[in-house]
């Protein structure tokens, strides 16, 4: 760990004021509200009317509309951040009148921000940068699994295509989330020889493009596959801080744990530490659409059936990675030397069944279209069997 000693830090003439150099912000803080969050967690509630308004004439009977109530619980996470400073330093920062707390608490504000899109886009322990078990499944890579697939040529078709499934889910798009590489994308975009998205040239961060509040930002693609996530922010996507607790200088011991430097009194340091209760919350899943880099998949397609006694059923599909939006429609048969009609599709992430109605022994190919999210292999030759 780096240590803050007062000869690195103090220039020959001493200012009035500390840089603070600790970058960082949160793209799910500018598109989304705050909510205070109690330190006991806050349930949320997400109304869906079941059916639309009704027309009653006049002493007419009323009918049914219905509504359909979604709890969804938001936990505060405990985060920190803490630091070794020589005592000398913090002696001095008091004496030049600088404000070296202050400066601490602003860097470690930065660093939240930055580790709220980290723990909410990824599910990420943001100094580890590996999967939480303490934030589990509360993340978009986990509960987002409406994925549009990236094109780096087509950009733009990627922002249609997540926005029409996130109003296909019937829910509004109020942001994107960015990243870099696909800003990037747009910016270089061109029709015609021209640039659609001129403003987002040399790395701008606009505001907004097309009316639309978006935020540039590394966060979206420093973990996993996400390039962009588009969606509605303001009313599907809840954070705060549940409790802050003040700026603490540790005097004695190995608060850090740190073997090689030990004890603070032998070295002459103090240690700085800062903590929170942070807690986010996804609402609703479908209100987002993740723009994601494919995965490649591989699978086995494996048929029942016994040749001369039992003709086949269906063909089971074991996928190398779970798989979401999978649709028989996705699913191509085309005859060989054998002959089958395809039916229902069953089954959840890796393992998927296809019903079928064989009406002829022999070789048949399985094709997989590919998907958002999933670049799809070649066909599968598969033996069915009518008997």
């Amino acid at each position: 760990m780096a240590v803050l000693e007062k000869g690195a830090l103090f220039a020959p003439v001493l200012v009035t004021d500390l840089v603070n150099k600790v970058k960082g912000k949160s793209s799910l803080a500018k598109l989304s509200g705050y909510e205070p969050i109690p330190f006991n967690g806050l349930k949320e509630f997400t109304f869906s009317m079941d059916s639309e308004i009704d027309v009653v004439a006049e002493g007419g009977q009323k009918s049914h509309g219905g509504v359909t109530i979604t709890p969804k619980t938001i936990i505060p996470v405990k985060v920190e951040y803490g630091a070794r400073v020589s005592d000398e330093f913090v002696y001095a920062s008091e004496e030049e009148q600088i404000h070296m707390m202050q400066a601490f608490n602003d860097g470690f504000a930065r660093k939240v921000a930055r580790g709220l899109d980290l723990m909410a886009f990824h599910g990420v322990n943001p100094r580890t940068m590996t999967a939480s078990t303490v934030i589990g499944d509360n993340n978009f890579y986990d509960k987002a699994k409406q994925m549009v697939s990236y094109d780096s040529a087509n950009p733009d078709a990627n922002m249609e295509s997540a926005v029409q499934l996130v109003q296909g889910s019937e829910a509004e798009v109020t942001g994107a989330a960015l990243s870099p590489v696909f800003s990037a994308a747009l910016a270089n975009f061109k029709v015609n020889g021209v640039k659609v998205y001129p403003e987002l040239s040399w790395g701008a961060s606009p505001e907004a493009i097309n009316g639309l509040p978006i935020d540039v930002n590394k966060t979206v693609s420093d973990a996993k596959n996400t390039r962009a996530i588009v969606g509605d922010y303001a009313d599907c996507f809840k954070w705060g801080y549940a409790k802050e607790i003040p700026l603490e200088i540790i005097e004695y011991g190995n608060p850090d744990n740190d073997a090689t430097l030990g004890d603070l009194k032998s070295r002459n340091q103090v240690y700085v530490r800062a903590e929170m209760y942070l807690g986010w919350g996804i609402l609703d899943e479908n209100a987002f659409a993740r723009i994601v880099v494919p995965e490649t998949v591989s699978f086995t397609a494996t048929p029942d059936g016994t040749a001369s006694s039992t003709s086949s059923t269906k063909i089971d599909l074991a996928f190398n990675v779970d798989i979401y939006g999978l649709k028989a429609e996705h699913i191509t048969l085309t005859d060989g030397t054998g002959k089958a009609t395809k039916g229902a599709l069953t089954g959840s992430k890796k393992n998927w069944s296809l019903a079928i109605t064989p009406t002829q022994s022999g070789n048949i190919s399985l094709q997989i279209a590919d998907i958002g999210g999933y670049d799809m292999p070649a066909a599968k030759t598969v033996a069915v069997i009518k008997v």
